[in-house]
């Protein structure tokens, strides 16, 4: 019998993924501990990861528009 995983959303799914060590695309760092900061501002989601060797910025977003 398969058993039922939690259902989780597509945000969630992808956060996931992020917490994979992150590899910087500047110097090539990989950061093992790496987190991501994440902030909701004016309908938007915001990623951002810091590299702690050169300080690059690594930002990712989502948009959420006003259908419905």
């Amino acid at each position: 019998m398969a058993m039922k995983r939690p259902s989780t959303s597509a945000l969630e799914l992808y956060r996931e993924q992020l917490r994979d060590a992150p590899t910087c695309g500047k110097c090539g760092f990989t950061d093992e501990g790496g987190t991501w900061r994440t902030a909701y501002r004016e309908r938007r989601l915001v990623y951002r990861h810091i590299c702690p060797r050169c300080g690059a910025v690594d930002r990712r977003e989502f948009r959420f528009d006003r259908s419905g």
